[in-house]
């Protein structure tokens, strides 16, 4: 499906459900995803589970993106942000994993 497609369904579901509906499914949707992910980590996950409840809160994002008006840019910014910070705090790691002395 294309963006524009995308874009069109989930304009639709957000005009005919509401807002506080799709909020509440979104919701319900990200915590099915973490049930999912527990179960992973326990050994007992299904990668095609796992896929479909990402799949969810990927639409769920979306239309919460667009529910509660959030700048796609600033969205952008704001993830680009995250990584540079996440890529820092590797990089100090990594430079402290190679001064620790072997053995201590």
């Amino acid at each position: 499906m294309l963006k524009k497609q995308m874009d069109e369904v989930n304009t639709k579901a957000i005009l005919h459900y509401g807002i506080q509906k799709q909020s509440v499914v979104c919701m319900e949707e990200l915590a099915e995803l973490t049930k999912e992910v527990s179960k992973f980590v326990r050994g007992s996950g299904s990668k095609s589970n796992l896929t479909e409840e990402m799949a969810d809160v990927y639409i769920c994002l979306d239309q919460l993106r667009k529910m509660y008006n959030v700048d796609p840019e600033q969205l952008q910014d704001e993830i680009y942000l995250k990584l540079c910070r996440t890529w820092q705090r590797l990089e100090a790691e990594r430079i402290q994993d190679e001064i620790t002395v072997p053995g201590m």
